[in-house]
């Protein structure tokens, strides 16, 4: 005979198994561009913050000029000279090759995006949050080339800088980037 308790039990033993636990319950849920950040990491040749931010940029933006009415070819517009501009051009789709992307060094992670038929344009730019943890990337990264290849230390290094990659891959729009419609 099943009684409330044992059924109760059995109900949380079921849960325990299929819910993530330990640091996997806290990370962010996938935001299903699995593929599209692989084919950024293969453009770009290697994985880092830069790129994933563009990319989230480029991909916030897109979705936003869209819900806006967007019509047209896209042309992007980016402010800072760095990885970035790889990750805008393979969300966004707006390459260099098609001269749908120009670069201004202002040092500012930033992005307007812009329909060429209608001339709708939003801006993208990272939270406070992301540009912490960019900023934490870097350090890491520049901390864990100075120390031997193989070493615990430089381990322990690398999985932070690749914990917050699985940040920038996965956590919610709202949490990495603000965007707004400026015309």
């Amino acid at each position: 005979m099943v009684t409330a308790a044992s059924f109760r039990k059995g109900i949380l033993v079921m849960l325990a198994m299929l819910l993530p636990s330990g640091a996997d319950a806290l990370a962010p849920a996938p935001t299903g561009n699995g593929a599209l950040f692989e084919t950024l990491e293969r453009f770009h040749g290697h994985a880092c913050a830069g790129s994933l931010i563009g990319a989230r940029l480029g991909l916030a933006a897109k979705t936003a000029l869209k819900a806006a009415g967007g019509e047209g070819k896209l042309k992007a517009k980016c402010f800072a000279n760095n990885c970035s501009i790889d990750g805008v051009q393979v969300a966004a789709g707006t390459t260099s090759g098609n001269k749908a992307i120009e670069v201004v060094d202002d040092k500012e992670t930033r992005l307007l995006l812009s329909a060429d038929k209608n001339g709708r344009q939003v801006e993208a730019r990272l939270t406070r949050v992301a540009e912490e943890k960019g900023k934490k990337f870097r350090e890491l990264r520049g901390k864990g080339n100075a120390l031997p290849v193989g070493s615990p230390e430089r381990q322990q290094v690398d999985r932070a800088a690749d914990d917050i990659l699985g940040w920038f891959r996965n956590a919610p729009d709202v949490a990495v980037v603000q965007v707004r419609v400026v015309k």
